[in-house]
């Protein structure tokens, strides 16, 4: 049937399917999630040991009055314990191990000079530096000087003190470190200021150690050092003077690491085939008793010695450094124009 004239036909508002799917999912998600808050709030609160419900409370006391309600009384909940136990007081610490034996290196007073021109292996330093702090750790009292061309900045100080902490609490254990600053020009005679720094202090200290900045020397070391020190001393009958002849000398080595590789977790399987190597003993091609036993007879079944003497570091007593420097001829506490010699 047509329409009548003059009249234009209605068109019927048909809602689409996708639209309506919409609307209820975005209310079923806002239900869901209301749900899921209640339950956290809930879950929290009896975990606080805080009561929910009841007109006119609020919190585990119900302090709050709503609607001229009295307040409801708490239900008692189980207290949680968060506290951490107490650390035990040092003395009861000590009392538990008095059977321990003592560290070779309890109380021994231990001077370091360091000769570092510029922080080219300050990385190095760093690891340096951590292993002098270990020896601290097993009771030594180490004072470290490092000879610099260049000056540290504040905020580096700052983040080695509060990294190089010693927590031993034995009154004869400690740790500081003293930056010495020289003048550039002083190029490989930088190793060398460690002669008057050791001799000006010779009284304060029992054992001193020189060292470039690159070289890890471990508690390990300067035990092994105190030790053998003693044991060559009654190899040759127990005289000083007879002893002071001899040094316990240390072999550094590095570990051969492939050039141009940084090791990660996805290069590792590059360093498979890396190994301790002794540089300044591999001689190229090799010459005959670069390392042999020592020539004297009563130290030869147990020490040996290398040809090439430089080991960039060396150990020493105070008694030995006296005797270096009264020996005739030796005048080992006197700057010379050849550094290190």
């Amino acid at each position: 049937m047509a329409p009548p004239p003059g009249k234009r036909p209605r068109k019927k508002t048909v809602a689409s399917a996708s639209c309506v799917q919409q609307a209820l999912l975005a209310i079923m998600a806002f239900l869901m999630g209301c749900a899921a808050m209640a339950s956290m709030i809930i879950s929290r609160a009896h975990s606080e040991g805080i009561e929910l419900g009841g007109v006119g409370t609020a919190g585990p006391v119900g302090g709050l009055r709503a609607g001229g309600n009295q307040p409801k009384q708490p239900q008692s909940h189980p207290i949680i314990d968060r506290q951490l136990p107490a650390l035990q007081p040092i003395p009861e610490l000590r009392s538990q191990t008095k059977s321990a034996q003592p560290s070779v290196l309890d109380g021994v007073r231990i001077l370091v000079a360091i000769a570092s021109y510029d922080f080219a292996q300050f990385i190095h330093l760093e690891e340096v530096l951590d292993a002098y702090l270990d020896m601290c750790a097993a009771g030594a009292k180490v004072d470290v000087v490092v000879h610099e061309t260049q000056p540290w900045s504040v905020a580096l100080i700052d983040l080695l003190n509060t990294r190089l902490i010693c927590h031993n609490p034995s009154p004869n254990a400690g740790f500081t470190v003293t930056v010495s600053l020289r003048s550039p020009s002083l190029r490989l005679n930088l190793v060398d200021c460690h002669r008057k720094l050791f001799y000006d202090r010779l009284d304060e200290y029992d054992v001193f150690i020189y060292s470039e900045d690159d070289l890890r020397v471990t508690p390990k070391t300067v035990m092994a050092y105190i030790y053998e020190t003693t044991r060559v001393q009654q190899l040759v009958g127990g005289d000083l003077k007879r002893a002071s002849e001899f040094n316990v000398g240390i072999v550094r080595y590095e570990y051969n690491f492939p050039p141009d590789v940084v090791i990660t977790d996805k290069t590792r399987h590059a360093s498979l085939n890396t190994t301790r190597v002794y540089w300044e003993h591999s001689w190229h091609p090799p010459i005959p008793k670069s390392v042999d036993f020592v020539p004297q007879p009563e130290l030869s079944q147990h020490y040996v010695h290398m040809q090439n003497h430089h080991q960039g570091m060396f150990i020493a007593t105070r008694d030995l450094l006296k005797a270096w420097r009264d020996k005739p001829g030796c005048n080992f506490d006197e700057i010379r124009q050849r550094p290190g010699m």
